[in-house]
């Protein structure tokens, strides 16, 4: 099983989460190799966690935003035990302006568990700096489902 298989698969038993502010506590998307400070944000940050099933693996979307400083970033990872398999991480950030994704095209059984990142593929390769933020709580959620497929398979409601 490959990323690309996620995105495409049916999607079903969804926890869509709610918005969240500050900290995210590290249960929510465990990642066992990354440092806590990871975990710490200021309120003017919000996340939510998605939750759904898709090839019969538990999966996670975790969003975060922040308006002011124009950070967005949807991390899709895979339950492995008490961990998270990371396999892709699409963003908008002022230190890299323009969308992005790091990702890895190995499949999840290749992939160690409890890592920042999955790989170091990155697309596209050059940065668009013409890119606009204007990503808002109202459209952070379709942006990261449009990117993982979970408006396309399955059921929302």
């Amino acid at each position: 099983m490959r990323l690309k298989d996620i995105i495409k698969a049916e999607k079903s038993a969804f926890d869509l989460g709610k918005w969240q502010y500050g900290h995210i506590p590290r249960h929510a998307f465990p990642q066992s190799k990354v440092k806590e400070s990871a975990y710490k944000f200021g309120r003017a940050y919000s996340w939510r966690i998605v939750r759904f099933t898709a090839l019969g693996r538990r999966i996670r979307v975790k969003i975060v935003l922040n308006e002011s400083k124009e950070i967005f970033r949807a991390k899709l990872g895979v339950e492995e035990g008490g961990d998270m398999i990371v396999l892709c991480e699409h963003e908008f950030h002022s230190s890299e302006p323009g969308w992005h994704c790091h990702f890895t095209t190995k499949p999840l059984n290749s992939v160690v568990a409890g890592t920042v990142r999955a790989g170091k593929r990155k697309r596209p390769t050059a940065i668009d700096a013409s890119a606009v933020f204007n990503v808002t709580e109202a459209t952070a959620f379709d942006i990261a489902a449009k990117r993982y497929g979970f408006d396309q398979k399955g059921s929302l409601l």
